[in-house]
Formats: C-alpha cells, structure tokens, sequence
C-alpha cells in the first residue's frame, strides 16, 4: 500500500512538473511574440514631434494638419503653411524622407486660416489623442487625422475592435471626446 501511494505521488509530481513547464513555455512564448509585435510595429519610426519638427524645418513652414497612416509602410500625412502657400506633403515614418509634396489649391483658404488659428490653441497632442480615445473605445487606431471642424481643432480616429469600427473625435483644446460612433 505504502508502495502504491508513493507511485501515485510520484506520478501527481510529474504532473504538476510537466503543468509548470507548459504553462512557463506558453508564457515565453506569448510574451515574447507580443514583445516582437510591438516592436516590429514601432521600430525606427519617428515620433508625431519629430517629424513636424523634421517637415517645419526643411519646408520652412508651420504644420496644420496631421494625419498618421498606418498602412505599410507607416506614413505621415502633412499640410504644411509656407511662404508659398499650403502644401500637402507625405512622409516615411521610418527614415523621415519626403514621399509626395504638392500644392493644395486654394479654394479653402478661409477652413485653413481657421485650422491654422485652432492649431495654436491646441494642448494636446495625436499620442494624447490616441490615449483618450481608446479610454472611450477599447481596440485598435487605424487612422488619426488633425483637422478643424467649425473652427475648432479636433483629432478624428478610426478604432478597430474586432470586426467593427469606430469614429471616435477629440476636441485638441480640451481632449474631451465629442464623438463615439460605431462606423456602418
């Protein structure tokens, strides 16, 4: 009996051996991928700041609007007030390098004069931006685009969570969301 009963233990301790193992290897192993993901996702890309830094310095101009893209390969998406006038102007996130530059034309003056005037009253920023909208909506940014809506300053963001999206828009001034709407 004394026998038996210490097979039976023996037996729950390789169990318990082999339970620790796999659970400890999964660990590892989920941790890491996720690890890996996040990295592959934000290596070498440049911050929102440094590229309008970046962009405001080679054009000689001031940032009005902003827009990440998330496509691959990632891009930032700029217009940009300069002596000449507004230019829209796309980004590599990664290296920094200018992809596409144009002039808009003027035909909006006046929506980009108000958006150039929200731009200096904003506080916060896109990251900031991105934060509180996903407070409101749990998932992942798509889209984050700078724009000015009846003269004042607010981030549009798309949120995927699962097969729905989300519109989700924050005032720039306050970071109080104005809109949390599911996407049809």
């Amino acid at each position: 009996m004394k026998k038996q009963w210490s097979t039976i233990k023996e037996g729950i301790i390789q169990r318990k051996k082999v339970i620790m193992t796999v659970s400890i290897a999964s660990v590892l192993l989920f941790g890491g991928a996720a690890g890996t993901a996040v990295y592959a996702v934000n290596k070498g890309n440049l911050s929102e700041d440094e590229a309008i830094k970046m962009i405001s310095e080679k054009l000689g101009g001031e940032v009005t609007q902003f827009e990440k893209d998330w496509d691959q390969p990632m891009t930032y998406e700029m217009t940009v007030k300069t002596k000449e006038g507004y230019q829209d102007v796309d980004v590599d996130a990664e290296k920094g390098d200018i992809l596409s530059q144009e002039m808009e034309d003027d035909d909006d003056g006046d929506e980009d004069m108000s958006t150039q005037q929200a731009v200096e009253t904003a506080k916060i920023n896109s990251d900031q931006a991105e934060k509180i909208a996903l407070k409101a909506v749990d998932g992942q940014v798509t889209d984050a685009e700078l724009d000015s809506e009846n003269g004042t300053l607010v981030y549009e963001l798309e949120i995927k969570q699962g097969l729905k999206e989300y519109d989700v828009v924050v005032d720039a001034t306050t970071g109080k969301v104005l809109k949390n709407q599911l996407d049809d």
